[in-house]
């Protein structure tokens, strides 16, 4: 039953946001062409509404049936229903994150959104009320699983890691958000090694989360690929950066994010190493030609679809190595 309850929340989540972009996009469009009359060829921003929208729904509906057909979830000592609140509390959080930054970007006229004190300090705050709701539940992980030396204990410094993890992630899809369908098409696709690890170790009931998004991110595509009618925006990204940060905490296993969250981890990575050097030689020096790394593909003449492609075959050796840490765990 509990794969009924999944099969259901990425039906309901591909339906639900497929019919959700059909309503919010002229609404988006008029609002969008109202607050900057001069980009009226552009397609509006903050469908990643849409997106949330849709998750929430479906993953009500899947857990509901889940626990329909087996009330002995309610009752887990494992609190999976408080596991699973928590997990989509931080990924909505971090996406109203975003939500300001887009309004940011449209009302006042800043192209680069947010200050970045102002992002960080919001971006922090959610992490850390995501990690508070953890540990007052006893869900917060102490360590991570490292392949060959077993379970490595953190101690007092492991809340400060988790929050620079859920911080350097969301800052990282951040240097993504303008590439719209490749964020959304690695992100579905590790959604799916998120949902298959889960069930490895043993969290396959709270794969509905990972599933709704899924099927919303299918639907979301549909409204995204070229020419585009509907951009994810920085709403969309955060939230996305959310759940493949939160999800993977809220299950006690932190480490996952590494390899799910790959190609993002090399876009901004590329941008601190950059950065990083630059200073180091007072300017005098770049690593990288450019970053991040669509840039630098863009660079070596790759087209839109071509870094598409790029991205995904990244996600997957993600995927494979995510499902490989599961095995040997």
């Amino acid at each position: 039953m509990i794969r009924f309850a999944l099969i259901v929340a990425s039906t309901l989540g591909f339906f639900l946001t497929a019919a959700l972009g059909n309503l919010m996009t002229p609404l988006l469009r008029a609002f969008h062409d109202r607050q900057q009359p001069q980009k009226e060829a552009e397609p509006p921003t903050m469908g990643g509404l849409c997106l949330m929208t849709g998750t929430m729904a479906a993953v009500g509906v899947g857990w509901t049936a889940a626990c329909v057909a087996q009330p002995e979830l309610l009752g887990s000592e494992n609190l999976l229903t408080t596991r699973l609140l928590i997990a989509l509390f931080g990924a909505l959080c971090f996406g109203g994150v975003g939500l300001a930054d887009d309004l940011a970007r449209l009302r006042h006229r800043s192209p680069l959104g947010l200050r970045r004190p102002v992002r960080l300090g919001l971006e922090a705050a959610s992490g850390a009320l995501v990690l508070a709701l953890l540990g007052l539940n006893d869900c917060l992980p102490d360590g991570l699983a490292v392949p060959g030396l077993g379970y490595c204990t953190l101690g007092p410094l492991a809340t400060a890691v988790w929050l620079v993890l859920l911080v350097a992630l969301a800052e990282s899809v951040r240097t993504a958000d303008g590439m719209d369908g490749t964020v959304c098409g690695c992100a579905f696709i590790a959604m799916l090694g998120l949902m298959t690890a889960m069930t490895l170790l043993g969290w396959f009931p709270l794969g509905v989360f990972p599933a709704a998004l899924a099927g919303a991110l299918m639907a979301f595509l549909l409204w995204n690929f070229y020419p585009a009618k509907l951009r994810p925006g920085a709403v969309g990204c955060q939230f996305l950066a959310g759940a493949l940060g939160c999800v993977p905490l809220s299950i006690g296993w932190p480490g996952l994010t590494l390899p799910l969250a790959l190609p993002y981890w090399l876009e901004g990575g590329m941008v601190a190493l950059q950065i990083l050097v630059c200073k180091a030689s007072r300017g005098r020096r770049q690593l990288f030609r450019s970053a991040p790394l669509h840039r630098w593909l863009e660079l070596r003449g790759q087209s839109a679809e071509q870094i598409f492609y790029t991205f995904c075959v990244i996600a997957m050796l993600g995927v494979a190595l995510t499902v490989q840490l599961a095995k040997i765990s």
